[in-house]
């Protein structure tokens, strides 16, 4: 409604500054970051830069988000931070809307501690070059697999 809208447009708004920040660890103040336009890579939602050059992407890929819901249409939204050499420096995932316990699982810093460091530059793969699913939480690991990759094609189109 008229009212509420607002309300939830102001406080999406700030929770993907939020995530733009947590994974751009040269960057503590959201004000600082420059709206990025102009890419053409599917399922990405928004690209901002900080003043270093480095930048970070957002995507949204289709979860799982529970056996009551699982034909109603929901995305997850996926956050990741590169550095000026294409190195990954973070990865935010909101799993709110992914089943407690089992896909939510995909958020932990535990899990998402192997994408740390990697080259994004390159797309990955389940299974390989290191890189493993949760296990249990098959098609939320798939969602998250491919927004890291819509992530890399979007870093790659801006280079």
């Amino acid at each position: 409604n008229s009212f509420t809208a607002p309300i939830i447009e102001a406080n999406q708004k700030a929770a993907t500054l939020a995530a733009y920040v947590d994974v751009m660890p040269t960057v503590s103040d959201a004000k600082t970051l420059e709206e990025v336009t102009g890419y053409t890579t599917e399922n990405v939602t928004g690209v901002v830069k900080a003043e270093d050059g480095s930048i970070a992407i957002k995507a949204e890929e289709k979860g799982f988000d529970g056996l009551a819901k699982a034909l109603k249409d929901s995305s997850t939204e996926f956050t990741m931070g590169f550095d000026t050499n294409g190195t990954v420096t973070g990865i935010w995932v909101d799993a709110s809307t992914q089943t407690k316990g089992i896909g939510s699982n995909v958020a932990t810093d535990t899990f998402l501690a192997q994408f740390n460091g990697m080259d994004g530059t390159q797309n990955i793969a389940i299974g390989q070059g290191g890189f493993d699913a949760y296990s249990g939480a098959t098609i939320s690991s798939k969602a998250l697999f491919a927004a890291i990759n819509d992530c890399v094609n979007c870093y790659n189109e801006l280079a």
